[in-house]
């Protein structure tokens, strides 16, 4: 998150990608260092060894949408 934080800072529009068990972190450490609204985009998690390889692909699409779209955002 502090890589987020920093890049954002730079000025360049940035995300932070973030599992769903690690969010409560994630925003405890965008706070910490001073950037509380720091865009996440908090998704879950992957399930390697019960999701078909389908299933992983569509959640990864979805994914890349969702970041696209806040990026898009972020930037203006």
């Amino acid at each position: 998150m502090r890589d987020t934080v920093n890049v954002i800072r730079e000025g360049v529009p940035a995300i932070g990608l973030v599992h769903d068990p690690f969010a409560a972190l994630a925003r405890m450490a965008v706070k910490q260092v001073g950037m509380p609204d720091a865009p996440l985009l908090i998704y879950p998690r992957d399930l390697v060894s019960e999701e078909s390889p389908e299933e992983l692909e569509a959640k990864a699409c979805e994914v890349a949408e969702r970041a696209a779209v806040m990026l898009l955002r972020v930037g203006k």
